[in-house]
């Protein structure tokens, strides 16, 4: 668990840290896939921008849902397609996600605020950070990543946002 973002086994889609950790390892198999991918990091980061160019173009107009912004003078990688829930959706993603699931479009979780996690619970740092991080706390119950790994097709991006526009038009 210490070696694992002080993450419990059963828990680790959650990304729910119960203890301070840290996860430093690196073997030489995974230091030498990363430099490869270094080495073609226009070409992922071009992939994962055409992936978010999808969702960005199906989703266009859509009530309820913000995606990832582009604030100017940036590049952003697209690392996740992020989707940020209206609250007046009356939906948040802990009843997203598994509603997701059902139609075989898994999605994960927005990250936690890090001092909402029992990990940091009853630090100092934590308790200010608590008073202080009010977006953040808005937005992780509303915040869902969309599927968007580097095998994600045109077709599959167009089956997640139909599963996506169905559940949120019955919310409202």
């Amino acid at each position: 668990m210490l070696g694992d973002h002080g993450r419990r086994p059963t828990e680790r889609g959650n990304f729910w840290n119960h203890e301070i950790a840290y996860k430093y390892k690196m073997s030489s198999m995974q230091a030498a896939l990363g430099l490869a991918q270094l080495e073609r990091i226009e070409e992922l980061v071009s992939r994962k921008r055409q992936i978010f160019s999808w969702y960005q173009e199906r989703l266009a107009g859509l009530e309820g849902l913000t995606l990832n912004e582009e604030p100017p003078g940036t590049k952003n990688s697209y690392w996740m397609v992020t989707a940020i829930l209206d609250p007046a959706l009356g939906l948040t993603k802990d009843r997203l996600i598994p509603l997701m699931e059902a139609r075989n479009a898994s999605c994960r979780p927005v990250f936690h605020p890090l001092s909402s996690l029992p990990a940091y619970e009853g630090l100092p740092q934590a308790t200010a950070a608590r008073r202080r991080n009010v977006v953040s706390y808005r937005l992780s119950p509303l915040g869902v990543n969309l599927p968007c790994g580097m095998s994600m097709t045109a077709e599959k991006v167009d089956y997640v946002c139909r599963m996506l526009i169905q559940i949120l038009q019955s919310a409202r």
